[in-house]
Order: structure tokens, then sequence, then C-alpha cells
């Protein structure tokens, strides 16, 4: 039988890449002790109670029928005026649209401003699904390099290069995906002004915006000039232990909205209403939660860096945020997938390879800082010596 050609654009080397997590998972749940370090959520800990009970009720009191197809007006209002204190600017509800999590609203985003012919810029090292959701719609990927040598930091003047009369967005990611870099005010407005100039999108990953306390954060939205041109998606996911819930937002243009709500239309046909329930109190009533996130994330980074940083024949960028450490290991000579498997395999630790972060991203693995101390430092201490073994 034939299949579409969404199916190749889909697949490929960012799949691929996770295959050894799921390899590490398929063994956790055969009862192998085994350090998961390769997905982006804190697995030894539970969502918050209130957000379980908040959850159950609304269940109980008969929320589990259709829902809006935008999503329940209360949460909308809720996330639109989280945004508004944020960016010091006036957010409409009506600008706002619940998705099955952010990466659902990516998706939703390049079905909507993409189709065949466009290009969209991505800044690599880039989260692993961004390829195939930005082409899924038939949109060209146009790579813009950032290397360990400037600490990945984003190059605006370098990204605007790249745009040509095809550009229909960009997408970028602060604090990023996988290397924890967080992008700056001046480079951040520049691309701004060259997407308001340009009739340009700017799509804003903010996943890991509110699990980081840094001076230098920046919120794309809260730019001069960003309202027509800044789509910011976000979720409870990061930033109240909710990875499983599935609740995410798009806030953009009123007009998007409108496209968004045929596509959830088809799509979706709305979230449940016990979800957005659960998401709703945690917006309300968690904020401790968040903060707590926060602090334990840069105690953790902490660790693995005090772990990994003595390892010869390694490099460590730390970035400045979210859940993981990029360690460069292109000196040891060998692959990233290669050494994610041999290193589950010898020592029941599970890392992400970064070769579907890229073209450029094979000698990099990324660590993921989300276990107890004690559970870290041992991780650590076996990647050390697995990287004894092989050298």
């Amino acid at each position: 039988m034939r299949y579409a050609d969404l199916t190749h654009r889909i697949a490929g080397e960012s799949v691929d890449t996770w295959a050894t997590h799921y390899e590490a998972m398929r063994r956790m749940d055969a009862g192998e002790e085994i350090f998961l370090l390769s997905v982006g959520q804190e697995s030894d800990m539970l969502s918050p109670p209130g957000v379980v009970a908040a959850g159950i009720s609304s269940i109980e009191n008969g929320r589990h029928h259709y829902t809006a197809i935008e999503g329940d007006r209360a949460l909308r209002q809720a996330i639109a005026q989280r945004h508004a204190e944020r960016s010091n600017k006036d957010v409409d509800p009506d600008c706002v649209t619940i998705f099955a999590g952010a990466q659902n609203a990516l998706f939703a985003s390049a079905q909507v401003l993409l189709q065949a012919g466009d290009e969209v810029i991505l800044i690599e090292p880039y989260y692993t699904t961004y390829p195939a959701t930005v082409t899924a719609s038939g949109a060209t990927l146009v790579p813009v390099v950032l290397t360990p040598e400037e600490s990945f930091q984003l190059d605006a003047q370098r990204v605007i290069a790249a745009i040509t009369p095809q550009t229909r967005a960009i997408v970028i990611n602060s604090p990023n995906n996988p290397t924890g870099a967080i992008y700056t005010r001046e480079p951040l407005q520049a691309l701004v002004n060259a997407c308001r100039e340009r009739n340009i999108w700017l799509v804003s990953d903010e996943v890991y915006m509110d699990v980081v306390e840094d001076p230098a954060l920046c919120r794309p939205f809260a730019l001069d000039g960003a309202e027509n041109v800044v789509i910011s998606i976000s979720s409870v996911s990061k930033t109240h232990r909710m990875t499983g819930w599935r609740v995410g937002w798009a806030i953009g243009p009123k007009d998007i909205s409108r496209h968004y709500y045929s596509l959830n239309m088809c799509m979706s046909y709305g979230l449940p209403g016990f979800t957005q329930e659960a998401a709703l109190h945690a917006l309300r009533y968690e904020h401790e939660v968040t903060q707590q996130i926060t602090r334990r994330l840069a105690e953790q980074r902490a660790v693995v860096i005090e772990e990994l940083k003595p390892i010869p024949g390694t490099e460590l960028h730390r970035g400045g945020g979210g859940m993981f450490v990029m360690m460069n290991i292109g000196a040891l000579g060998v692959d990233a997938m290669d050494f994610a498997v041999g290193l589950l395999d010898a020592e029941g630790v599970s890392v992400q390879p970064c070769n579907g972060f890229g073209k450029n991203c094979g000698g990099l693995i990324r660590v993921s800082a989300v276990l107890k101390e004690d559970s870290l430092r041992e991780a650590c201490k076996r990647i050390a010596r697995y990287i004894a073994s092989i050298r």
C-alpha cells in the first residue's frame, strides 16, 4: 500500500534519536536499574496534590463531556493575565488558544502559517521534534547554526542574513533545549524588527522560561512592536510537573486564533474539561511549586556540572537555564548515538544523543538534570567510568 509523502517528512534522524530513551524505559519496566537522564521531566516527582485533586473533583462533577474548541474561557483568561503580567502588555483572552501541550501548539502553528514553497528558519541546535513539526506543512527547513565556541548564543545578524523572499517564520526557543542558552534582549529585538519589516512570524517556544531566574531573560512578546508578529507558546508541563496532563497554549494576534479554532475543530475537538480545570488550578494557586522547581533545577544542574566537568576529553556547555547540561564528546571520536547505546548497555544510564538536534550535533549529548542529588551523582560517576573505558 502507498503512504503519503508526509510519512517521510515526519520520520528520520529526529525520531531515531529517541530510540535509546525508549529502550531505557523498556528496561526500567522490566525491572532493571536505569538512571533516566534522557528526557525533560522530573521523573522522580509528581504533579502537585492540589492539581490532582482539582482534576479528580472536575471528573466527579461531570467535566468529562465536550468542551469549547478554543479552550475553557476561565483557563484562557488566567493564561492571558499571566502573560500580561510577565510582558507588561495587555493580552486579550481571545488571543489565547488551548492545545494538547506546547508540542501540539507548535504543530498547529506550522499548519496555519506554512505551506509548500515556504521556508522556516530554525536555530541549531534545535529541539528534536522541530524539523518534522515544521516540514509536515510542506515548508523547507533552513538551519542557522550556533556553535559551542560562542556558547550557543543567538546571533541575530546571522539569522537575518538567512531570510529570503520565501521565509515565512523564524522559530526560537529560549531558554534553549538542548543547550540551555538564554537569548538576550538586543538580538531578540533585532529579530522582532526584521520580522515586522518583512511580514515574517516569530514563533517563540517558552516552555522553560518560567523555571529559570536570570536577569538576561527576555520575553519576545514584551519587546517593541512584537504584538503582530510574535506567537508565544508554552504549557504547564515543566512549570507544574504536569507533562502527562497535555495542556499547552499559543498566544498571538486575534486573527490566528480563528485559524487555530478551525484546525482544532477537525484535529482535537477540544481538550478534556478535567485536565483544563487542573491546569487552571495550577496557574491560580501553585506558584510556590514553580519556584521550587526553579531552585531545584538550578541545584541539580550544578551537581551535574560538578561531577562531569573534570572528565578528560570532554567539554560542558551549561547554558543558563532549563533542565539540561550539554556535553561535547567530539574529542572522544565516537558518535553521540553510539555513545548513548554503549552507555546504556554498560552502565544503565540513559542520555539523549543530539544527532537529531541538527546536522552539526553528532558530537554532543544532552544530560537531563532531573533526578534527586544522590541519583544524579551516581549516574554522573557511571558516565565518567564509561568514558574512561572507551578513551
